[in-house]
């Protein structure tokens, strides 16, 4: 079994947001056109760790986009009827020791508190960001600045003809 990977993939403003100042997501419509690596990386994972609000932004989609992959919805609440192969939990460090034990490749949906909780445990191995060419100036940021610090090493950078810059971190 290959060792675990925690992978915090995510799309941002310039300004570090990850939703606007409403929560939605819906300003990153207008760069669905490109393929940033997503089809790829979602071909490396295996299972999805999200928390409650991101899980209901991605129901409200519509049809549960990551057929066939398994989904951890970090929660207090019941999830109901979740889709096939969706469950919920609040023992984040439970299920962080059992998908290291497992040797899953991970990655960490969102949002920021998921993302925050996360570093705080030790349980991101790369941060991949996508910085999206706009400002808005206010919405729910990245990164919460009340965690430790994460040491990184830049393994790569990517730019599109249309502004997006890609860039792969791991922790170092």
């Amino acid at each position: 079994m290959s060792d675990a990977c925690f992978r915090l993939y995510m799309a941002t403003s310039l300004d570090g947001m990850i939703a606007d100042a409403d929560g939605s997501v819906e300003w990153l419509n207008r760069w669905d056109d490109v393929d940033y690596g997503t089809t790829t990386f979602m071909t490396e994972v295996d299972v999805l760790v999200m928390g409650r609000a991101t899980y209901d932004q991605v129901l409200g989609f519509g049809k549960w986009p990551y057929p066939g992959k398994r989904a951890f919805v970090l929660t207090s609440r019941p999830i109901g009827d979740a889709p096939d192969g969706v469950e919920g939990t609040s023992d984040i460090a439970g299920l962080i020791a059992e998908l290291r034990d497992e040797g899953a490749q991970v990655w960490i949906v969102g949002g920021a508190e998921t993302a925050a909780a996360c570093i705080s445990m030790g349980a991101i191995d790369t941060v991949e960001l996508f910085i999206m060419p706009v400002l808005l100036g206010e919405g729910v940021p990245l990164f919460l600045g009340d965690g430790p610090e994460l040491p990184l090493a830049l393994r790569e950078t990517r730019s599109w003809p249309n502004g997006v810059v890609g860039m792969i971190y791991d922790v170092a």
